[in-house]
């Protein structure tokens, strides 16, 4: 599963399927152009979890993993954990990469 934000932790959705989170980014960049007439940094993240486990426990000895924590700072508002990036063109708000270390071309 992912869990798609926008900005500092606004969160989209919860998507089971990569291609289906990417037409939905796609979407509101073609969206956000037609509404502004101009691209930009759209700065969309994700984090990969599973939904099957908890993410807090009673016991402090207990660790959450990396995904865990990201659907955790949801509450917090904070996309620390947030580790996957979604490079645009910020000429063009062409999705270049879904997994990349910064969110533009820049």
């Amino acid at each position: 599963m992912y869990a798609l934000i926008k900005g500092g932790g606004n969160l989209i959705g919860i998507f089971d399927d990569l291609e289906i989170m990417k037409i939905v980014i796609q979407g509101l960049i073609k969206s956000y152009y037609e509404k502004n007439g101009v691209h930009g940094c759209y700065h969309f993240q994700y984090a990969v979890f599973n939904p099957n486990e908890p993410w807090l426990y009673e016991d402090e000895n207990q660790k959450m993993d990396i995904n865990g924590k990201a659907i955790l700072s949801l509450w917090t508002m904070h996309s620390e954990y947030f580790t996957h990036k979604v490079k645009t063109d910020w000429s063009t708000g062409e999705v270049l990469d879904m997994d990349a270390d910064s969110c533009s071309n820049k």
